[in-house]
């Protein structure tokens, strides 16, 4: 931790031995508790138990969010918080929670309140559009995503979504027992007879579309899905997102999967369901036979020129396909840029048109030199099911990277810097290695990522081809498992256990081509919606094909070092570049981690599942991580970081001034505060390196947390000597004041009733009023009519009299220089002569006059 603030009872404390079990025991207790964030160190754990957390619960990301934000000790820029777990473990659920809390806790700006509303819009729109019901979690998160938020002096000045992975194959092939995205399911269930009608889909439900057909049933009511539509509908138009361009598209992906090529008599193509090809035609803007002839004709450069052939049914089907997932990502990619734009500040944002429009598909401006960078990190939960496909390849392998990155900065770093530095870990622990399967799917030179992406794009290979190369090159590496036989299937040996891969799938899904000659039925000139013909803006230069693969994702989206080079590349190979630039960003902050746990496999609200739990904390080194925090060294710093940071707790007043080298310092710094906390001066609980000073957690609360207390009573002395300084200086005009606001309320608010016959009692400054009052060589007598010329009290009080109020005045104050106003609501004020105007004829309104013994003011000469 960075700060000393946390409650003790939000941390493990664990009595006796430490053994799983213990950790187990103690988790289970505070579950039960309602507790389900837990501290260990400097990480936290969060036990998902399928419903919202107490607001007392949810404080803990409060106090998260607050560290990410406060500078960082040893003055670095950027900070990443890392969500971690299985699939089904919460967290993107806590991520949102976090997201919003450093919202609560920034500095508020002119463009803040637009700001917000932008975000929470934004992740509505993007949850039906990225999410979808698996066999583990009913609302999993298929988009990996970090997002960036840039700070300047604890302001947000940017924020940005940067997405990783979307899972394209659930499109148009949803897993056994699983669904598809939210959006479609939703959107059947909320559009109206009249728009189902306008968007050619009046006789459909999920039953009778081939891509949906082939998931589970959804699992919300009917009532639900429709909610779940209008709220983003609503939020759809709040980011000035186009409906019906977007639902068009939408539409038009679910009605392709229901388009079926085959195989007449004649040998030549034929279309099942030809007025679906109508109506997508329709929806997408282009004329039905162009969709045709794109999706079935293949254009080849040859010895002769360009040539055309026909597909066959296979592969137009695969052209189909290939054309839904690429136009459902690439809106998806559009959605997402269009709300960059609009989370991006003032400093940064620049002027740009609708969604459609060229300016939102610009690439995104670099983050300003100064800013300090908040990177959270959300990304997929290991999945393990009975046969996985490309997804759960490409998932499994980044959580590898994440969970080797937790145990190199969590253990290894800092092991590794107590050798450097000569110190004594004190903890020898060995928590797993995840480098050898790491190596295995994703060495550069002879990993299997590099083979698949080889075969992929190699012309006729087959699965059976995949299966001996995987079995000859991979067989010797203690995490790969061959196939067996003929099977098409292998097995990894990942660190949260073995799962099975099968080949095919991981070919096909690896493709991510599109042909040009589909592309090319979306050109600019031919396509009469324009939305639909921008998704596709920079694949063709002149519109025309020339035999060449294109690739689902746009080119702008393709890593650069692929792009520059202009070479063809598969889908797993663009995942793992980009995927290499999130964890050197990674590398370069200051890691925090959130692990996240799921509490039993079947999402039941509040049940605890002690052999899923067991596991887990096995498989993420939460063990270990207790083992650590209890026993090693977690934190470190420079020895002039440390002084600059704790001298004030641990100096003491009465001490001559330290002298010496920073190290010798040091230890005097920490030898007198261990004297202060009860010790011998000497310490288990800290050690002084070369250039480094160590300390472990124990320590670091205490050093944390007597600095908190000294900063807090160093604050409390500077208000009071300025709030001292400022109330000397304001006495005389504060002492008038106080007498104004004593008098005001002891009239209104007691309900005093003073009045010409009922005077104040007569203090030493009072004198005997005159009944008149002198203008111009004439005696007014009261009672008088007059005008205010300032308002009354003038003190910041409560205003009663303003400048232009005609007042009755019934007689002179006992106070000097005062008249008596009687007040329209009741009651009498004493005001200033000055603040007052004479007026010689009474106020024509009735409202001003209506006491009937109220007289005109009498004049006499003197």
């Amino acid at each position: 931790m960075t700060e000393g603030d946390e409650d003790i009872s939000d941390r493990l404390n664990l009595s006796g031995p430490l053994t799983v079990e213990a950790v187990l025991r103690t988790l289970q207790e505070r579950f039960m508790d309602g507790q389900c964030y837990t501290w260990v160190g400097s990480v936290l754990l969060f036990i998902n138990a399928f419903e919202t957390p107490s607001t007392a619960a949810q404080s803990v990301l409060q106090k998260l969010a607050k560290m990410l934000v406060d500078d960082a000790p040893d003055g670095r820029d950027r900070r990443s918080l890392i969500f971690s777990g299985v699939g089904g473990s919460g967290k993107t659920f806590t991520a949102d929670r976090l997201l919003m809390k450093l919202f609560t806790i920034t500095k508020k700006s002119d463009w803040f309140q637009d700001l917000r509303k932008n975000w929470q819009v934004s992740c509505v729109v993007l949850k039906a559009l990225g999410s979808a019901a698996t066999e583990s979690n009913r609302d999993s998160s298929r988009m990996g995503r970090m997002v960036d938020f840039h700070f300047s002096g604890k302001q947000i000045v940017k924020v940005k979504i940067n997405c990783y992975f979307l899972d394209q194959m659930r499109l148009v092939s949803p897993p056994i027992n699983e669904q598809s995205f939210h959006i479609f399911y939703q959107i059947l269930a909320g559009l109206t007879s009249e728009e189902r009608a306008k968007f050619q889909c009046s006789d459909h439900d999920h039953r009778t579309l081939h891509y949906l057909s082939q998931g589970t049933e959804p699992r919300e009511s009917t009532q639900q899905l429709q909610s779940h539509f209008e709220a983003w509908k609503s939020s759809l138009a709040q980011l000035g997102i186009p409906l019906t361009d977007v639902l068009k598209v939408l539409v038009a992906v679910m009605l392709l999967g229901n388009i079926v090529f085959y195989e007449a008599k004649n040998q030549e193509l034929a279309v099942q369901n030809a007025n679906e090809l109508q109506n997508v035609a329709s929806l997408l803007g282009v004329q039905a036979s162009s969709l045709q002839r794109g999706l079935t004709l293949r254009t080849y450069t040859s010895s002769r020129g360009i040539v055309q052939s026909a597909c066959s049914a296979a592969a137009s089907n695969g052209a189909r396909d290939s054309l839904a997932k690429t136009l459902y990502i690439r809106t998806v990619v559009a959605i997402m840029r269009k709300i960059n734009t609009l989370l991006k500040g003032p400093s940064h944002r620049s002027h740009s048109g609708p969604l459609s429009s060229a300016k939102s598909f610009s690439p995104l401006p670099l983050a300003e030199q100064n800013d300090q960078v908040v990177h959270i990190l959300d990304l997929f939960g290991f999945e393990q099911n009975e046969v996985n496909a490309l997804e759960q390849l490409c998932i499994n392998w980044s959580d590898e990277k994440i969970e080797h990155f937790y145990v190199q900065s969590m253990f290894r770093d800092m092991l590794e810097r107590c050798r450097t530095e000569e110190v004594d870990p004190m903890w020898e622990g060995s928590p797993h290695d995840c480098f050898p399967c790491i190596q295995l799917i994703g060495d550069e030179n002879k990993g299997m990522v590099e083979m698949l992406n080889q075969e992929t794009l190699s012309p006729r290979v087959s699965s059976e081809d995949i299966r001996v190369r995987l079995k000859e090159q991979f067989g010797s590496s203690p995490c790969f498992i061959p196939p067996s036989g003929s099977s098409s299937t292998f097995a990894i040996r990942h660190y949260c256990g073995e799962v099975v891969y099968d080949i095919y799938n991981l070919l096909n899904a690896n493709a991510d081509t599109i042909a040009d000659d589909v592309i090319a039925t979306f050109n600019s000139k031919d396509c009469k919606f324009g939305f639909v013909a921008h998704l596709f803006v920079g694949d063709l230069t002149d519109g025309t094909p020339k035999g060449q693969m294109g690739r689902i994702i746009p080119s702008y989206l393709q890593h650069a070092s692929h792009a520059e080079q202009r070479q063809m590349t598969a889908y797993i190979q663009d995942f793992q570049s980009n995927f290499n630039d999130v964890l050197e960003t990674l590398k370069k902050s200051q890691p925090f981690f959130v692990r996240c746990l799921k509490s039993n496999s079947s999402q039941v609200v509040g049940y605890f599942d002690s052999k899923v739990v067991s596991t887990q904390i096995q498989n993420l080194a939460i063990f270990e991580t207790v083992d650590y925090v209890q026993g090693g060294f977690t934190h470190s710093l420079t020895h002039e970081s440390f002084v600059r940071k704790f001298s004030m707790v641990c100096s003491n007043v009465s001490a001559p001034p330290l002298t010496g080298t920073p190290k010798e310092v040091v230890q005097d710094l920490l030898r007198a505060f261990v004297v202060t906390q009860g010790g011998d001066g000497d310490d288990c609980t800290y050690a002084v390196g070369r250039t480094l000073v160590f300390v472990s957690e124990e320590m670091w609360r205490s050093l944390c947390g007597e600095r908190e207390r000294r900063q807090g009573k160093a604050a409390i002395l500077l208000q009071s000597y300025v709030r001292m300084y400022l109330c000397r200086k304001h006495w005389p005009e504060l002492k008038v004041s106080l007498r104004h606001s004593q008098l005001q309320s002891a009239l209104l608010t007691h309900g005093s009733t003073t009045t010409a016959g009922t005077q104040p009692s007569l203090r030493a400054d009072e004198y005997t009023p005159r009944n008149y009052t002198v203008y111009k060589n004439f005696k007014i007598n009261f009672p008088q009519w007059r005008v205010m010329k300032y308002q009354y009290p003038d003190n910041g009080a409560s205003v009663v009299l303003r400048p232009g109020d005609e007042v009755y005045v019934i007689s002179r104050s006992h106070r000097r220089g005062y008249l008596v106003v009687e007040l329209s609501f009741g009651g009498n004020v004493h005001v200033p002569h000055n603040y007052t105007e004479l007026r010689l004829t009474p106020p024509n309104s009735p409202s001003l006059t209506t006491p009937a013994q109220r007289q005109d003011p009498v004049c006499s000469d003197l």
